[in-house]
């Protein structure tokens, strides 16, 4: 059965939208100008805050014009991917090999300059 989340996103700071699985996206721009958005697994600590250390982006600089909708269907790419026995890896170049990240969750943020947007996500 899908979910249904909804949020207002009104600065730069990410967001922390929590650790269930996204099926889809939509984020509808109700500023009077361009905006952009950004979507990334990290570390929940960077909630609130603007630092992107060790954050991994989804959707990256995603713009959208005055008065335009973005949706987004991940095809379950990010299915499952909190669920117990699942693992998140970043590859690490000092010794060319996948390392598990644990602790990680859904961050959610406009750009710079990009004031307000209205979100759903769809989840499971």
């Amino acid at each position: 059965m899908a979910k249904v989340d909804t949020i207002q996103l009104s600065d730069n700071n990410f967001v922390d939208i929590g650790r269930e699985n996204i099926i889809g996206l939509i984020v509808a721009n109700t500023h009077s100008d361009t905006i952009s958005f950004d979507l990334m697994l990290g570390d929940p600590a960077l909630a609130g805050g603007t630092d992107t250390t060790d954050a991994i982006f989804i959707l990256k600089s995603i713009s959208i014009q005055t008065g335009s909708t973005f949706i987004w269907d991940d095809d379950n790419v990010l299915s499952g991917v909190f669920e117990a026995g699942s693992t998140a890896s970043v590859f690490n170049t000092n010794t060319n090999n996948f390392e598990s990240k644990k602790g990680l969750t859904f961050l959610l943020r406009l750009d710079t300059g990009s004031t307000t947007a209205s979100v759903v996500l769809r989840r499971q």
